[in-house]
């Protein structure tokens, strides 16, 4: 029943840990950033370890449910970084004697939680905190890890939104997400998991009954609302990443015609050669290059043109404009001379490169109407 949210966990620190990978590769030399994705990795690891222990089988892979220890001591030494970042965010110019205060309350957890694990009468087969029920060690092994981890995230939660007052709006969000996540867990899992184990090894009783059962869904919800704080930054900057490309390629297909008529009168002005234009659907990569060359090449092609391409006179409309394009370019085909010194055609009427852009691109849809009478082989 506690795979689906043990499940779901672990993907969320997946996709979270390649996001921050894909992250570092970029920018190898960011050291907050090489620490954030140390910490991802290993949350990601500790959350492998837990799906292995529920595995079919682990126990004689995993002799003793080793994976449940490994689990529980990453997780203790994820928080100590991600206190120890959190901290030099607040205050930067804080003493570095409290970063090694947290690593050795750190250190000291994981001792303890190692001597815990290592008393379980070696006879306990499962040792989820589903399982525990009145096991002394692994009731005493959970009280300890719980108490950890409600001081790590009630105090990860405190500096991330302390942390989120001194930045800007996108960071400050995503420090509130996480810090939110953080807070969940605190107080829907790991306290009330301090509470019950510790009520069952010292007084027989279970002071808040059905904790095996609600916490593991609420610490999965504040596990993704964690991660989708630590990501959303770099998730707002895909998303718009992807908007900017999807608009590039439509624009680019948009100017083909023209672009393909003018290239065919001077080859000189195109930077990759022509192809068919299904094999041009298949272009993905340096999209964003491709389109702003086709533009550069499209205006190029204009102003080799313009010797050919006759006065406007008064009608300066697109439709007008794409006609003496279109008599321009048999004109040169059929080998006639130039007409005038220099015409300009899809003049923007202010300054900008988004200005020109938008001219050509209404060029390019009126020459759709003119270009089978003039050869072109767009589609």
């Amino acid at each position: 029943m506690m795979f689906l949210p043990n499940l779901l966990m672990w993907a969320a620190s997946g996709l979270a840990a390649m996001w921050k990978l894909v992250q570092l590769v970029r920018v190898p030399r960011d050291n907050w950033l090489r620490i954030v994705v140390v910490c991802t990795v290993m949350v990601f690891l500790a959350l492998s370890a837990q799906l292995m222990v529920g595995a079919a089988g682990s126990s004689e892979v995993f002799p003793g449910q080793s994976p449940k220890l490994i689990q529980n001591v990453i997780l203790t030494l994820f928080f100590a970084l991600l206190i120890v970042l959190l901290q030099s965010a607040v205050s930067p110019v804080a003493k570095p004697k409290h970063g090694w205060i947290e690593v050795a309350i750190a250190l000291l957890t994981c001792l303890a939680l190692i001597s815990t694990f290592a008393s379980i009468d070696s006879d306990v087969g499962a040792v989820n905190y589903e399982d525990a029920g009145q096991t002394p060690g692994l009731l005493a092994f959970y009280a300890l890890g719980n108490l950890y981890m409600s001081y790590a995230t009630a105090r990860g939660a405190h500096l991330a939104w302390t942390a989120s007052d001194h930045t800007r709006s996108r960071a400050r969000l995503s420090l509130r997400l996480a810090s939110a996540g953080l807070a969940v867990n605190c107080i829907g899992t790991h306290i009330p998991r301090v509470v019950s184990t510790s009520g069952r090894l010292l007084l027989g009783i279970d002071p808040i009954p059905g904790t095996e059962t609600w916490t593991t869904p609420i610490l999965a919800i504040g596990i993704i609302a964690f991660f989708v704080g630590i990501g959303y930054p770099g998730g707002r900057t895909l998303v718009v990443k992807i908007r900017l490309w999807f608009e590039a390629r439509r624009d680019y297909r948009k100017l083909r015609p023209l672009w393909s008529a003018l290239s065919s009168q001077f080859p000189e002005i195109a930077l990759f050669p022509p192809v068919h234009p299904l094999r041009e659907m298949l272009h993905f990569r340096s999209m964003r290059f491709r389109y702003y060359r086709r533009i550069i090449e499209c205006r190029d092609g204009l102003v080799s043109l313009s010797p050919y391409i006759a006065d406007l006179g008064d009608d300066k409309t697109i439709i007008r404009q794409a006609e003496l394009v279109r008599d321009a370019i048999v004109r040169r085909s059929e080998g006639r001379g130039p007409v005038s010194e220099a015409s300009v055609i899809a003049a923007p009427a202010v300054s900008g490169m988004e200005a020109d852009v938008q001219e050509l691109l209404a060029l390019a849809c009126a020459w759709r109407k003119f270009s089978d009478r003039v050869g072109n082989s767009a589609v």
